[in-house]
This record gives structure tokens, sequence and C-alpha cells, in this order.
């Protein structure tokens, strides 16, 4: 590293820098004029999660009405805008209050529950107001569950093309994450979205504005809006921003939006590049200046599956890639926004198991592709998501709010909303750049009222600084706060925690450590300040934003560089060639317009420092989320150690909701099993517990007599015909269907009658032919049920398609090929006749070679047992010849 790097980090770890600073002043903000809230139909007898794979999914004819909304209700949210601003009737500000006369414009919003949000264990700290004397506090636990929380993510939809999207969502067609929606490019895809949904009971009707509350982000053509109930907004403006008027009739004054164009300019970009004045975080010796760079392009190749993922479903697929089969598979549409996620699946050819860098394994998709040299900047990382997931991951965070938070949003329910709505979307920004989602794991929320005196379990809530010298700065707040978060320990399952106030420091609304992602212990330092995986964030009416910038710090992001800067400065350049970043992005460091996107150079720095620097270990696996164990009776759920568990404000006369045991006399709950009576007593053994699903296919079971549950499922072989002769229906797992009629029965609304053959997809989701044309299959977001036929002789089961025997495999994809097969069966038949061809002239070459190499021995002669005297005449020719007996005697026969 250079000097001149030294002496910059020096001179700025010694200079008051801004972190995050407060957002430009709102000059204007609209009121939603008009709106509608529309639910997708439900699916009949929504199956319980042992039955989820075994049950062909059907939407009801009926639409429930927006009184009946739900968490995982999908939605279709549409609102208008005057699209000009009339005058305050004191003022020259813009009013909310819109002309009737004035055009509006429309907005689109197509929603589907956000996954991830809420962890399976979460929960709830509620702490109570001091005492007036003894200024003691009591803590109130409760589960935080999912189904209390609406948060939705989704699309904003072109609103003249929404029947047909609409039509899809009906069929439950397969999309992108919303997150990804620029890369889907489908045209009627403007935007995305990210609301939280507070109110829709006293909702009479889906246009019934009056009585609709929601708030959160999204974005349209490239323009981010917020949008704010009224009450909230003025909880969080500032005397710069617009003061507008409410509208009576709705309960908390009404909606405003706002886009970011409608914002002030923003004060000159500093001309400093440091991160800011934490000497953890400038220290020149910290762990995140030191990363490795990524290698070239020309060193990597693309990654192969692992051996445990190995499987003949992707044998098959390498046979027709090898044979030339045409794949029968929609088209992927390619798209530049998904460049980085698809390089990240890339790993170079000199990679070895014996050089996987720390935490890594065989079984971790978080690669790196590097060597161990030194980086300032991250000016050779550019773009790079080499070490950022592959696959999905989620980090589960603990949120807590202190009194002076609390009290600028006026209750504990309010603040808890906030923060609710914070995460639903900064996590936006981090699963479509990262593939990374945030979810939260606890919430700890004080009291609107601050202690005279900190409690010492909660140092750091306290009133801010003010003239007596009690209360805390940001920087105070962010060490104490780390303090309480290493005592805590890791039990809790956060990978990081984050503190929210409406304490700033000057222009200074948010502060965080540099690259402390999974640490759940505390450090000391010399300098007296405390580190841990924490942040700090003060109430803006963009805290969502800022919470995002606080975090990319504990990721291991610096700074984007600002006026002023040198390519060789500490800060991240916009280019390798260009040091300005324009204040565009969300790690600048200050607050400006359009912030919700990473830098290319931020891309780079935090995949970077996930490999090579921070602590990832809190980076799960969607669906491997029940990582710690936080017990809590009333969360629905029969743990260790509890009878039954009615759940959170459940009334029971079997089971006593307070501590989760069974009353006195009673041996069950029904609540928490088919096999049990309203008498608390189990079921007789003759009562039928899961009737059968078809009488050919599957059989009842019924309730053991001494069980609350009831047993196993049980239905005849996967495969076997059934039904009617002729319409190619078998048994898969107790249902008597066919892949055809799964088609039929989801695709209703798109008129889908076939499907694709089972050959067509690697997985169980449900692939129909396009009746239109345009594509040759159309996948939905739905499995096939368990026992289906998939790939090449397989059988879906929870959704993955499982590969049958080599035999299966092998007729499977015969018959799936004819063209090729049966050519191929000829040739191979003919090879093998003139195998054998070969092998019989090569037997009787060798019979006859070993014939003629055997010695040819002459009979004896035939043994004569009286051979008479026999004159011998000599030849004419030997005219003086003599007589041999004369002196050899007679001859002897």
């Amino acid at each position: 590293m250079s000097m001149w790097f030294f002496l910059f980090l020096f001179f700025f770890s010694h200079s008051v820098i801004a972190h995050s600073t407060p957002p430009a002043s709102i000059l204007a903000v609209r009121h939603i004029s008009a709106g509608s809230l529309q639910l997708l139909p439900r699916l009949l007898s929504p199956p319980s999660q042992k039955t989820l794979h075994s049950s062909i999914l059907k939407r009801s004819q009926s639409i429930p009405t927006p009184d009946q909304l739900r968490h995982d209700d999908s939605i279709l949210l549409k609102f208008a805008i005057p699209k000009h601003m009339a005058l305050h009737k004191n003022s020259q500000q813009p009013s909310i209050i819109a002309d009737p006369d004035q055009p509006l414009e429309w907005f689109t919003l197509s929603l589907r529950p956000t996954q991830n949000l809420i962890h399976p264990d979460a929960r709830i700290i509620y702490e109570s107001s001091p005492h007036p004397v003894s200024q003691e506090t009591t803590s109130t636990q409760l589960p935080l569950l999912q189904e209390n929380v609406r948060a939705y993510s989704g699309w904003s939809i072109d609103p003249g093309q929404i029947d047909s999207w609409w039509n899809e969502e009906h069929a439950s067609v397969d999309r992108p994450s919303p997150e990804w929606q620029s890369s889907y490019q489908d045209h009627r895809v403007r935007g995305w979205a990210r609301i939280m949904i507070h109110q829709t009971t006293g909702m009479e009707s889906h246009d019934d504005l009056e009585q609709l509350v929601f708030e959160g982000s999204f974005q349209h053509d490239n323009q981010l809006w917020h949008i704010k109930p009224l009450e909230s907004f003025l909880n969080l403006r500032t005397p710069s921003d617009s003061d507008p008027l409410p509208w009576q009739p709705h309960p908390t004054g009404g909606l405003v939006v706002w886009p970011e164009s409608d914002q002030a300019s923003t004060s000159p970009l500093p001309t400093s590049c440091g991160h800011d004045q934490l000497s953890f975080n400038s220290n020149p010796e910290h762990a995140v200046y030191h990363a490795p760079q990524p290698i070239s392009s020309q060193q990597q190749q693309i990654r192969f599956n692992s051996p445990s993922s190995f499987s003949l479903a992707s044998m098959s697929n390498l046979f027709d890639h090898l044979l030339g089969i045409p794949s029968y598979r929609p088209a992927q549409i390619p798209s530049s926004d998904m460049k980085f996620n698809q390089s990240s699946r890339l790993i170079p050819t000199s990679a070895k198991v014996g050089t996987l860098q720390r935490r890594q394994s065989l079984t971790n998709d978080i690669t790196w592709l590097g060597n161990s040299t030194t980086s300032s900047n991250f000016i050779n990382s550019i773009g790079s998501t080499s070490g950022c997931p592959i696959g999905s991951r989620v980090v589960f965070i603990g949120v807590a709010a202190d009194c002076t938070y609390v009290s600028k949003y006026k209750s504990q329910d309010a603040a808890r909303t906030a923060i609710l709505t914070n995460v639903n979307s900064l996590s936006a920004i981090y699963q479509r750049t990262f593939n990374v989602s945030i979810g939260v794991v606890e919430l700890n929320v004080q009291s609107t009222e601050c202690p005279t005196t900190a409690k010492s379990d909660a140092l750091w809530n306290v009133a801010c600084p003010g003239s007596d010298g009690v209360g805390m700065d940001l920087n105070k707040r962010l060490s104490v706060f780390s303090e309480w978060r290493g005592k805590k320990g890791g039990a809790d399952g956060a990978g990081l925690w984050h503190l929210l106030t409406d304490c700033s420091s000057g222009s200074e609304v948010g502060v965080a450590w540099l690259g402390q992602l999974c640490e759940v212990q505390s450090q000391s330092s010399s300098t007296g300040q405390v580190t841990s995986g924490t942040g700090v964030t003060a109430a803006t009416t963009n805290e969502w934003q800022v919470m995002a910038h606080e975090i990319g710090h504990n990721f291991g992001a610096i700074h984007d560089c600002g006026t002023g800067c040198d390519l060789a400065d500490a800060c991240c350049p916009q280019s390798k060639t260009s040091c300005n970043s324009n204040g565009n992005f969300i790690m600048s460091p200050v607050a400006t317009k359009n912030t919700t996107n990473f830098s290319p150079c931020s891309i780079g720095n935090i995949c970077t420092t996930l490999h090579s620097t921070v602590n990832t270990t809190c980076l799960v696996t969607p669906g491997q989320r029940s990582v710690i164990s936080l017990q809590q009776c009333g969360n629905g759920i029969v743990e260790p150690g509890e009878d039954c568990d009615p759940g959170q404000n459940s009334n029971s006369t079997c089971c006593d909701a307070k501590t989760c045991k069974l009353r006195a006399g009673a041996v069950c709950d029904p609540l928490n099993g088919p096999c049990c009576q309203s008498n608390c007593q189990f079921s007789n053994s003759q009562q039928v517990c899961r009737p059968a699903a078809n009488a050919e296919c599957d059989q009842e079971e019924r309730c053991s007599g001494t069980d609350v549950h009831c047993p196993d499922d049980k239905f005849a072989d996967n495969g076997k015909e059934c039904g009617a002769s002729g319409q190619g229906l078998k048994c898969a797992a107790g249902m008597c269907t066919s892949r055809d009629q799964q088609c039929q029965a989801q695709g209703l609304s798109l008129s889908l009658t076939k499907a694709c053959p089972a050959s067509a997809t690697a997985d169980c989701k449900i692939a129909c032919v396009d009746p239109t044309g345009r594509a040759d299959c159309i996948i939905l977001s739905t499995n096939f049920v368990d026992g289906s036929e998939c790939g090449y002789g397989g059988r879906c089961l929870a959704g993955s398609c499982k590969a049958g025997s080599i035999k299966d495999t092998a007729l499977s994809w015969f018959r799936s090929n004819l063209a090729i097969s049966i050519p191929i069966a000829i040739v191979a038949g003919l090879l093998g006749l003139m195998f054998l061809l070969m092998i019989f002239r090569c037997l009787r070459d060798c019979v006859t070679r070993r014939a003629a190499a055997r010695p040819q021995y002459a009979p004896p002669p035939a043994m004569a047992h009286a051979a008479p005297a026999q004159t011998l005449l000599h030849p004419p020719s030997q005219q003086h010849w003599i007589d041999p007996s004369a002196y050899n005697g007679p001859v002897r026969m």
C-alpha cells in the first residue's frame, strides 16, 4: 500500500466527515385521490404443510373482499395521483388537495407476499414506560407472527396491460423475483414495488379509499416514489419539507406520495472521500482494505453441479446436448442486468479443493475467484460479483427502537410498523443486487417516554444530547449499543443488530461499523470505542435508504467517491478512469436522489469482502431458517416442554394459553390435532381423521384412540393406472390424476389444457403447452403433485424430481425421443449383429488354425494271419539286377 494512502487515511481519521446525511427537502407531496384493492381468488381448501405436495391447487370462483385481506394474499393495488399541484391556501407551497378537474396519473401494483421477511421464531419485546418514582420498567415478550404482517413485493405494471397480467396471476405463472423485474424484460413491467398494508378492515368496497391505509416505495419508469400515511409524514417532516393539508375523511389524514424528482437539489457534495471519522473504520490495517482481487474472466470456466446435486435428470440433459435433442423449454430472455449474477456462477479452472478459501466448502456456493493481493479502493473489482452467493440467501437481523424514535412515531405500534416497512423496502435492494434478503428475527421497542436514568441493560435508551449534558450523540450511541449487543450474544440468531433513534448528530443521520456482518461479540479498542455487528439510523422520511447504507457498511462497503477525489484514494471510484460517482448510489456519503442502487464499485466491494473478509456464517438458505431456538408459548406450535399451544390471543377450554399446559382433566387440545374431541379427550379409534381422496388410490385413516394426531397417510403405489380407460390417469400421492389434468385445473384462466412432456423441465413446476403458440411451455409457480411423472422416469417428491431406476430412466428416454431412439436402436442392433458375426468368424478361424497346426500321422498297415510265399519279380528295366536273397536270406513278410 502506498505511503499516500496511509497519509490519506491518517488525515481523514482525524477529520469530521459526514456519514449519511438527511435527504433533500421535499418540495411537494401529492394526495392519492383514487384507488382500489383487488384480491386474487384464494386456493380452495389450502393444504397443510403435510399435504402441500399431494393436492391439486385450484382457485375459488369467489373473490375475497378487501376487508378480508390476509398476509398470504396476492393483490392488485391501483391508485391515482394528480399530475399537477394546486397551491396551499395559506402559502405558496403545493397542497395535497387535488383539483377534481385535474388529470390523474394511474399506477397499478401487482403484489405477492414478501418472502423471508419474518423469521418463523421471530419475537417482539415491548418495554413499558418507566415508573414515575422508581423508574422501573417491565418487558413484555410476544411472538412476531407472519400472519400479522401484511408485507408485499411485486411489480409496477402498465395499466393498459393489466388484464393479461392478472389472468396469469390467476394461473400462478412462475415469474422471477419482483426485484429482478428489469431482467425479466416483460414490456408490461415498469418497475418494482414494496408495500405494507396497515388497514383494510373498514373497506366496504374495493375502491373505498377512505378506509385503506398503506405505505412503501415503488419504482416506475426509473422514478422512485414514496408513499406514507399523512400522519407518519407529518411526524417525520422537517421545517423545509412541504406541509400538506389533511384529508378529513381518512383515518390518517390521507395517503401522500412524492417522487424523488420533487425533492430540492442537494447541497454540494463533500470534497472528502474518506469513510468516516471512526478510527476502527478508517484504520489502514482493517481487513476490508486488504481484500483479495478477482482474477480475469479468461481464467474462469462454467461451474458444474457438485456431485451431491448429480441426478439422472441432469444426466438426461447432458444426453440431450450430446445427441442434439431440441430442448422443450421456454426460451430464457437475456438481460444486461443479470450479467453479474451469471458471472457469479463461474469458477476458475485453477480452483482446486485444496485451495478453497476460508469459510468455503464443497457444499457452499459462496465462491471466490482470486488470489491474495492488496486493495485499497476496489478499483480492480468494479462490477464483479465474484464471491457473492449464487443461490438465494437470507440474513435475519434484530432491530431496536429507542425512546426517542418511538416518541417520534407517537406509539409503539406505529414504531413497529415503521420498522417492518423499512426492512421490507431495503431488503429489495440487497436481494436484487447480492441475492441476499434481509429479514427480522427480533424487535426491541422501548416506550415513548425516555428514562431520566438509563437502565443498565439498555444504556442506549436515553434522550438526545441536551444542554444539560444528558443523552448520547450518534457515535456514542453506536458504541454503547454495540456493547449491549455483545453482552446479548448470538443466541437470538441475528446476523446484525440495528438501532433506530431520533438523535441525529448535526447533518449525520447514520453510522455503522465496517465489515462486521455476523459478528455477535463485541470488542473494545484503546480509544474506548466498542465494535460489533451493529449500526444506527436516525428517523427521516427516507430512513429505509439510510438503513440500507449503514447495513452496506456492515457488509464491508466503503463510501463511493465524490468530487475532489483521486483514483488512488480510499473510496470506491465510479470506474477505472473516473473517480466521482456524483452521489447517485446507496453508498454515497450524502443522501441524494434515486439512491436505490449500489454502484458497480460497491457491488465489487461487497462481493469481495463477502468471500475474503467478513463473516458469512449468518447467511442462511431460505427454508433452513430455524437456526435458533426461541421457544415461545403462544406461537401455535407445540414445542418441547409444552403440552399444547392454542396460539396468540386464542381461547381454549382444554389448554392454558399462558402456560401452554393442559387444563385439569384434559388429555389433548382440538386446536393441536384432529383426533381430539371438544371435551378434551382423545377421539375413539373408529373416528375417521383423514378421508380417502380417491377410492382407487387412497385409503382413509382413523384415529388411534391414544394420540391427538392422525396416523401417517398411506396410499396406492404411484403410477398405478386408475379412472376411466383411455384418459391416461394414474395414481399420484393418493390422487387419480394426470399431468394434463393438473394443467387444466391450475391454468383455467389461460385456457391451458395439455401438459408439456415430463422431460421438458428438470424440476416439478407445472409446465403446460402455451395455447397461443408464443412459447413452447408456460411454467407455473405451483408444482405437480407428489408421485407425478417428471424428467426421464422420475417422480415428483416435495417439489423436486427424484430419479427412478436406471431401467425406468432408459425406457422413459427411449419413449420420449422415438425420432432418435429408434434409429439409434436400429444402428445399435446392426452393430451388435456385426459384432456377433465377427465373434463367430473369429471362433471359426481359431478352430481352423488349430486343426492346421496339429501333426499328421499315417495309419498303421493291416495285419495278415497267413501270408503265402510270393515270388518276387524284378523290374524289367533292371536287367543286371542281383538277387539280394543270396546274401541276406529270404525276405520276410
